[in-house]
């Protein structure tokens, strides 16, 4: 898998003060890892949603030459809404039950997935009533 690491900071300069005395100084430094090759894209079927359920698909995409394994998608969901149980949870439209919603989040074990591959996450969430 191409991993990169991302290191910054952000330097200032300027002056201080009614003296005006020059002054440099850093900010503390931040690294962030970068997978190349893993994507996932969210949508909902619907643009605009009155009642009903409303379903999300997500879909992960490897292409970053090697497997991807121990996959865990967690997904918060806002409050005015709730898992469908009926409808449940499918990966690449088969129903799994390798998944828990507690607190509002959505939680889902992926299988392993070869590099080239995709998979498909989708769910089904309805309004709680207020």
């Amino acid at each position: 898998m191409a991993k990169v690491t991302l290191t910054n900071q952000a330097d200032f300069a300027g002056t201080y003060g009614a003296a005006e005395n020059p002054v440099t100084f850093s900010s503390n430094q931040v690294s962030t890892t970068i997978i190349q090759g893993l994507t996932a894209t969210k949508t909902a079927d619907k643009e605009f949603w009155v009642d009903g359920p409303l379903l999300y698909t997500i879909r992960i995409q490897n292409s970053s030459g090697d497997t991807f394994s121990k996959g865990v998608l967690k997904d918060t969901l806002d409050s005015i809404v709730t898992l469908d149980t009926t409808f449940g949870v499918k990966i690449n439209d088969s129903a799994t039950s390798d998944f828990t919603f507690n607190g509002g989040v959505l939680s889902v074990n992926l299988p392993d997935m070869a590099d080239g591959g995709t998979l498909t996450v989708t769910f089904q969430v309805i309004q709680t009533t207020p």
